[in-house]
């Protein structure tokens, strides 16, 4: 098999914006606010389908029928809401959901105004936390900072968490949907009403035993041009920030890239091909001697999932 690339899955949403094609050449309609870029999606909201080659129009499913990620780019041009992701043990009793969702966050624009609200602050409690949200100053209960580029937040299921202001993301997640949301800033929808909220299966998704979230200090990676920022129990992420060729450091297992600065080209038998910020690129386990190479300079996301 050769590498291969899917068409992204692109969603509206009340609190996105125009950079999904400003800054990572998303082909998005000229008008609206658009939040994600679904790269790559076994979910059966939307289920990705190869955009070129000789697979072209196959469904990831198809190739790869229990495909466990989510992959994503967001433009958190505004406000999400503050919100919950419930673990596997109750994602369906409390969302609906088979799967919960663990995700992991690399910041790859900020502007003046964004932040991040990451996980509770030392001290509060279940009953205080309640108490801030009927008093509609929740926020007041969480850890917040100004993000940087480059930064990663890693979210186990449980940890409250809102992004907004201008932040762009990359996403690395569970497949699954399973979104609570506590308080919303008193906005509307579309259809001029309050957005849905959740209040009771979000306290009940919480991990109280959790406190702040801070960015994540990656570990080097002996011998590699890299760092290894996330590894649990449902993906790996490593980062490398490239000058010269890389070849790909995950011999014999599917590996899931994304470029999040920069272009490179990957070469491997018979096949070359140039990506560009924004773009993500599957390697399937068949695929050798695959080698990236910088023009000049890259930085790449590579997603693995554990080794049994």
């Amino acid at each position: 098999m050769q590498p291969l690339v899917f068409t992204p899955f692109l969603r509206p949403m009340l609190w996105g914006g125009r950079r999904l094609a400003q800054m990572l050449g998303k082909p998005l309609p000229p008008e609206g606010t658009w939040g994600e870029s679904w790269e790559l999606s076994a979910h059966p909201l939307h289920v990705s389908r190869v955009a070129e080659g000789p697979l072209t129009g196959t469904y990831l499913t198809d190739l790869f029928p229990h495909f466990p990620l989510l992959i994503k780019y967001l433009d958190a041009n505004d406000w999400l809401s503050v919100q919950v992701h419930p673990d596997d043990d109750k994602a369906m009793s409390l969302s609906g959901e088979p799967l919960g969702k663990t995700e992991a966050w690399v910041v790859l624009d900020v502007e003046p105004g964004g932040r991040i609200f990451a996980g509770i602050k030392p001290g509060i409690d279940r009953r205080a936390f309640e108490q801030a949200l009927h008093d509609e100053r929740v926020t007041d209960c969480l850890h917040v900072y100004q993000p940087r580029v480059g930064d990663c937040l890693f979210y186990p299921a449980g940890t409250v968490h809102a992004v907004g202001g201008g932040v762009l993301l990359a996403e690395v997640q569970q497949s699954s949907d399973a979104t609570l949301r506590l308080y919303d800033w008193e906005r509307v929808g579309p259809d001029g009403r309050p957005r849905q909220l959740h209040v009771a299966e979000a306290l009940a998704a919480i991990d109280w035993s959790r406190g702040p979230v801070d960015p994540v200090d990656g570990t080097p990676l002996p011998n590699l041009p890299g760092e290894r920022l996330v590894q649990c129990r449902y993906f790996v992420m490593d980062r490398f920030r490239l000058k010269d060729p890389l070849n790909s450091p995950y011999s014999d297992q599917l590996s899931l890239w994304m470029v999040l600065h920069g272009i490179a080209e990957l070469t491997c038998r018979g096949y070359h091909h140039t990506f560009t910020r924004g773009s993500t690129v599957v390697l399937p386990a068949e695929v050798a001697h695959a080698v990236w190479h910088p023009a000049p300079s890259a930085t790449l996301l590579g997603i693995t999932l554990p080794k049994p």
